[in-house]
Order: structure tokens, then sequence, then C-alpha cells
């Protein structure tokens, strides 16, 4: 017997050294430029692998024994290498561009492998390539991630001159934007006509519009982060970019000397600006005193202290000017910076650790002659957020962390100018604490079962120095059911804080949870739930954030806003990865939203809580999405079919109604073609049917003057949206590095709707007479657009 139990033992003893596991971990990186690689598919075996962070790194636990280790992304060559574990490796690789793939439309979930959208946990995740992103056709000459973003299923566009989107039925301001870690408050220059992204600067972006990882908060709706390029740590170089509009360019290098051909940094330098403001003369007289342009500049430099330990600087600075004549004005921008320590604490424990600087500012000059004054307000952040991933072993990964954000709110202050009769006046800032811990685990439950689960515990804490002012009842508003309206109630006191006083405390509990049951190699189901917090508030009667517009915290008299949403989807891949299909049914339920009471004055008014009352809301939809992969055609077809609903007291007789941004249809068709090496051509196909508006009813007579009677909040809809854009490229010849980029926006000339308004028939045969009749003006933005760029590398 004993002899029988030493046997069993020497033999578990044996096995389990047999089995011993090993760690094979590194970084992967691009073979002409040194940038390391986001995302790269790195397989082991069969349902056995990885993926890189966003800093190229990768860490599996592996049995001891001889593996073919297969890494891949599209765009690149994929390459294996044969490798033998029985201890801990440390494994570098670079991939090499792979020419051919080229035309291949670069939209993945998660990974390289075109079955990833099936294999993968994420769900409602989009990943675009800047590579993509730069092959459609575009508006003015500029390639443009948020237009691009707008031809995805659940996203939709807010107008013909707004970069602005809404996804799955929120507005503007619950999405969260984020440049290297840094929020961008607003997104947009020329009021929409750009957005403040500028493609050359851009590596990759990842737009989450559920399945959010607890990682991220702040935002009901959407996160969309963006990465920046690290620059070139192998030469020097860069690019030039000459438009109808704007131009631009980036150089780019390496810093020090490192290992082998490497230096032990690089550095990135992008700038850009329009010079519409420079044309403003021809246009005539009235146009000698108008300026419009803007400009800004992106920056990443990174240095590599040891082997083990990284340090990255990264910071954009925008600006637009828009000045018409004596009559108005304004600047306004955005301005971030990121200092991040990336450290490999051991090959499972991967920290880093940011410091974000942002600050978003606008100032309104009032030019009038006698009333001239500056109107400024800004909003900024200080941010720290350390964050740690431990990958446990191959079936887990688990990422924790802190975040901790200090705002500043400075509304607005009214500053004369020229000695005019104005008086000063600065409204009262406001200050306030976020912060958050949070947990996210990765787990590979089986080779079916998949799950990503996390919880975000996030506190907001409102904060003096402020008066919080008293009214009658306790509310600044009080509804009246009779009339149906809104009452501003007196104020009967004031309660002062000191600096760093606590005003007021919100917490909230935020599960999310995703999982994917995968049929087999090419199908797969997905479901995923989040609930998120969002504790500022973006004051407007706009459907897009426009300069003006007021941000607001949480506080006394605005509870933070929350949302509930369900997901559904099917997933499949066919033709060898030719083709990949995917449908997603969604249910948000929104809380405590903020709408403008009928007749609200947003933009002069400190209290800014007497202009709203907050409600629930409703979102649902189904989108549908076909992708083509390989061929010298590829491109995508999508359909959302949505629903978007608030319910507020006191606004369309307290029942639902559509959102600003309610949208039924949306269909998108976009065409790649690749003639031959010289030639490429690109379509875009976009329909949408009417957004809400709302029409008067009726008129009345006031003081001599016809005054428009409005009913129901958004009880009407515009016209249908439709449009056709294409776009040629001309690639160089062998040894050549200049490009060329034609496109041709709206073909058909489309008067699309932006807004129709209605006015007093003053004149009639050129003869001013007062008809008392109204007319509907349609707003169209532009009609047809060409554009050529010139594109230089060196």
């Amino acid at each position: 017997m004993k002899i029988i139990v030493n046997v069993i033992l020497g033999f578990f003893l044996f096995t389990l050294q047999a089995q011993e596991k090993h760690t094979l971990s590194g970084y992967v990186k691009d073979a002409s430029s040194g940038e390391r690689l986001w995302a790269v598919n790195i397989i082991t075996g069969p349902n056995q692998g990885t993926v890189t962070n966003d800093y190229g790194f990768y860490s599996i636990t592996l049995l001891e024994g001889t593996y073919t280790v297969e890494f891949s992304l599209m765009g690149y060559k994929t390459q294996q290498k044969e490798i033998y574990i029985d201890k801990d490796v440390k494994l570098d690789f670079e991939l090499e561009e792979d020419i051919t793939s080229l035309s291949e439309v670069t939209i993945t979930s998660s990974s390289a492998k075109r079955t990833a959208s099936v294999k993968s946990t994420e769900m409602s995740v989009i990943k675009l390539s800047s590579k993509t992103i730069k092959k459609l056709p575009v508006v003015l000459g500029e390639p443009d991630i948020l237009r691009s973003i707008q031809l995805l299923p659940g996203v939709s566009s807010v107008n013909d001159a707004s970069s602005g989107f809404n996804v799955r039925g929120g507005s503007a301001d619950q999405n969260l934007v984020l440049l290297d870690d840094a929020t961008i408050y607003n997104a947009s220059h020329l009021f929409g006509f750009f957005s403040v992204f500028n493609t050359d600067a851009v590596k990759d972006l990842k737009l989450y519009k559920g399945g959010i990882p607890s990682i991220y908060g702040g935002r009901l709706s959407s996160v969309l982060d963006v990465k920046q390029k690290e620059g070139n740590s192998k030469k020097f170089g860069g690019t030039l970019g000459l438009g109808l509009i704007a131009s631009k360019a980036l150089i780019e290098g390496p810093i020090g000397k490192g290992k082998s051909d490497e230096g032990k940094g690089s550095f990135m330098l992008a700038g850009r600006r329009s010079y519409i403001d420079l044309f403003a003369p021809l246009g005539g007289d009235e146009f000698d005193d108008t300026k419009l342009s803007f400009y800004d500049i992106n920056l990443k430099t990174n240095y590599t202290i040891n082997d083990k330990n990284r340090l990255f600087l990264s910071g954009y600075f925008g600006r637009d000017v828009f000045e018409l004549g004596s009559l108005v004005g304004t600047v306004w921008g955005n301005a971030s910076g990121t200092l991040r320590w990336t450290s490999e604490l051991n090959d499972k424990l991967f920290l880093q650790t940011s410091a974000i600087f942002s600050n978003y500012d606008y100032n309104l000059d009032n030019l009038r002659s006698g009333t001239e004054f500056r109107w400024n307000s800004n909003i900024l952040n200080y941010n720290i957020k350390p964050r740690l991933t431990w990958y446990i072993n191959n079936k887990n990964t688990l990422r924790t962390g802190l975040d901790f954000t200090y705002y500043n709110f400075q509304p607005g202050e009214i500053e004369p100018l020229k000695g005019s009769s104005v008086n000063p006046e600065k409204f009262r800032e406001k200050f306030a604490l976020e912060s958050a811990a949070y947990i996210d685990i990765e787990q590979t439950i089986s080779n079916k079962l998949s799950l990503q689960y996390g919880l975000r515990l996030s506190n907001f804490n409102r904060i003096g120095k402020d008066v919080i002012l008293q009214y009658e009842t306790g509310n600044p508003l009080t509804y009246n059911a009779n009339q149906d309206i809104y009452e501003e109630n007196d104020v009967i006191g004031e309660t002062t804080f000191s600096s760093g006083k606590s005003i007021e405390n919100f917490y909230g509990l935020e599960p999310r949870l995703s999982a994917r049951y995968l049929i087999d190699d090419n199908n797969s189901l997905k479901f995923s739930y989040n609930r998120n917090y969002q504790y500022l508030h973006l004051i407007s009667n706009t459907t897009s954030a426009t300069p003006l517009d007021v941000w607001a915290p949480s506080g006394p008299f605005l509870k933070p806003q929350y949302s509930d949403q369900f997901a559904l989807g099917y997933f499949r891949s066919f033709a060898d990865g030719a083709y990949d299909f995917n449908v997603e049914t969604y249910y948000k339920n929104l809380y405590d939203v903020t709408d403008f009471i009928d007749g609200a004055d947003l933009l002069f008014t400190e209290n800014i809580e007497t202009q709203v009352a907050q409600g629930d809301g409703r979102a649902y939809g189904l989108e549908l999405q076909v992708n083509k992969n390989k061929g010298k055609l590829t491109g995508w077809l999508s359909y959302t079919l949505a629903r978007t609903e608030r319910k507020v007291l006191g606004i369309n007789n307290n029942s639902y109604y559509p959102a600003n941004n309610d949208q039924l249809h949306e269909l998108n068709l976009v065409g790649l073609y690749k003639l031959n090496d010289r030639w490429d051509f690109g379509a875009n196909f976009i329909f949408g049917s009417g957004k809400p508006v709302t029409y008067p009813t009726g008129q009345y007579e006031q003081n001599g003057l016809v005054v428009a009677d409005y009913q129901n909040r958004n009880g009407d809809r515009l016209p249908a949206y439709h449009r056709l854009d294409v776009s040629a490229t001309l690639n160089p010849k062998k040894g050549k590095r200049g490009s060329w980029i034609f496109s041709i926006a709206n073909l058909y000339n489309r008067q699309n709707a932006s807004s129709i308004f209605f006015r007093e028939i003053s004149e009639v045969n050129d003869v001013d007479i007062a008809t008392g009749e109204t007319q509907a003006t349609k707003l169209s933005f532009f009609g047809i657009v060409p554009s050529v760029t010139y594109q230089f590398k060196f």
C-alpha cells in the first residue's frame, strides 16, 4: 500500500513539475518606425492567446513546451516565431507593414483577426485606424475623425455644419472624448465644420457605444478614446499637406541613442492652420472686417528610462477666431497636457500613472458702439490616474485603479471694452472633486464562454468657495400645473461655504458586464449591461455643443444624471473572413437628464438652476452592419433603427417627446476601390430621416410685433437628409513622395435643411409692408463642395 501511495505521489509531483507554468511577455513594435502597436493579436495555440495593451505590452502564461507564436495586426504582415518555453521569457517583436493589404477595411472590435468581432468579449466597440479615415471622402478637403465615426451604426451626426455626434440616443455632452487621456470639452473647429483631431497626428481610436469597461466613467452614452502617434524612433521624417481650406505639417524622429537602430525615445510635432480669413477680402467690402480661422498644435514625446520604465509627455493646443466686423467676435479653444509614466513591475504587472491637465475657454466680444464688453468663461480640470494591470494567467486579466479630478468652473465674467458704460461683473466660480475606484476583470470561463465584468464606485463632491441661494419652498422653480409653466421662486437667503468646504456629496455604484458565447469559430452571441453616472451638465438649447455653451456641476439644485443600458448582439464572420456581419439591439433608460424650460435664457444667467428642469429619458434601437474586408472593393453597409425620447415635468404636457437628436432611420454605405497601385477611389452615401423640430402653431401681436406661439416640443420633423460624397487619390510613383487627394462632397447638390425658421413677410414688390403673414425659410449650410489636397512625405 505504501509503495502504491509513493508511486502516486511521485507521479503527481512529476506531473506538477512537467506542467510548470512560465510567462511569455514583451512589446510589439512597428518595424519601420519603432512605434509600439496597440491591439496586436498574439496566438500561441487553439483558443489561446492575448492582445497587446495601449503601450504594445503583452503577457501570457504558458505550460513548459515548444510553441509557434503568431503575431498579427490588420495592415501588417502576419509573422510567426517558434520558441521553447522552460522559463519566463521576454520577447520583443517587430511587424512589417503589408503594402498589399492597405486597401482593406481596418475596422475591428479589439484585435487584428477578422474574426475578432466574433471572438472578442467586447461588444458595441469599434476600433478605427487613421489609415482608414484618410481613405474616406472628405468635406472641405480635410479627413476628419468625428465625421468618419458618424458613418457607423448607432452614431448619428448633428447636421451638415457640425462634426458633433450622438451615440445611441445620448446628447453631445454625454460623450467622453479623450485625447491621450485628457478630456476634450468641445471637439469642433469653425463651429463644427472640422474636428480638433489632426488625422496626421493620430495613431488610432476606439469608440465604446456600450459595454464600457469600468476604467472609464463620467459620461452616459459613449467613450471616444483617441491616441496620438508616439513618433518615429528610428529616423527623422514628416509630412506636409496643402489643402484649399487648411494646411498642415508633421515632423517626427528619434531622441538620443538606444539599442540597435532605435533612439532612447522619439517625438512627434504637428501643426495645422486654416486660411479662410486670408480669402475674406475677396468676397467684397462686406467681408473686409471678417475673421474666421483656426489653428492647432499636437505634441507627443517619450523617453525610455530603462527596459521596464518609460516616460511620455503629450499635449494639444487649439484656437478658433471669429469676428464679424464691428458687431461681434469670439475666440475659443482647448488646451491639454498629459504626463505619463509606465512601468513593467514584473512580467505580470504593468503600471501606468498619468497626471493630466485640461482647459476649455471662450470669450464673446460685443463690439456695438457704446456697449462694448467681453464675456469670458472656462472650465479646467486637473486629473491623476494610477492604473495597474495584472495578467494573472492566460484566462484572467485584472485591471484596477483610481481616478481623481479637480474641477474649476468659471461660468462667466463681463469685462468692459473701450471705456464703454457696461459695468464689470463676475459670476461665482464653482469647484468640485470627482473621484473613483474601479476593478475590471477579463475572464475566459471556457472555450465557449468569456466575460468582462467590473465595478466602479464614483464620488462627486461639490465644494466651496461658493454661495448657495436659498429659495422659497426650497427649490428655484415651481411647476404651475394650471398654467403649464414654471415659476421662479423668490430668494429668501443664502449660505456661504468657505474654500474646500463640502456643499453636497454624491455617490454612484456602476456595475459593468459583457459576456460572449461562441457558437463556433464564425458565430457568437453577446450581451452587455452598463450603469453610468454623469456629474457634469452641458446647459444648451442646441442639438450640438457650441462654443458658448455652459458647463455646470451637479449640486444642491442639479442632480447627477445616470443611465442603464442593456444590449444583445449576434456576430458572424463568413467566406474565410472576407465578410462579417453583426446585429445589435439595445435599450437605455436615462434618469435626471437636463433640459431647458420654455423661454429659458442660458447665456448670461448666473443661477442656471432657474432655467432648466430634470426628467427621464429612454432610447432603444436596432443596429446592423455588413463589412467587406477583402478584394479591390472593400467597405461597409450600416443601418440604424432607433428612438430617443425625453419626459420632463412641465414640457410637452408632461408626456414623452422626441429628444433633439431623435432619428428613426439612418443608412450609411461606404465603398473603397483600389484600381491599381496609383489610384484609389472612395464613396459614401448617407441617408437619415428628419430630425425633430418645434414649429410654431400660431401667432399673436404684442406691442406691434408679431410673435410666434409654440406648443408641442419637437412635434414636427425636418425633411429627410441624404448626401453622396466621392473621392479619388493619386498615389506617388515608385521613388516619389507626393500624392493628390480629390474629393467632392454632396455630389448631386442636395440642399439639406439644417433648420427651418419662420419670419414675418414685411416686403412686397420691394415695398415695406407689414403683412402680418409669416414665411418658412430653410437653412442649408452648403451645396456641392469640391476640394483638393496635396500630401508630401519626407
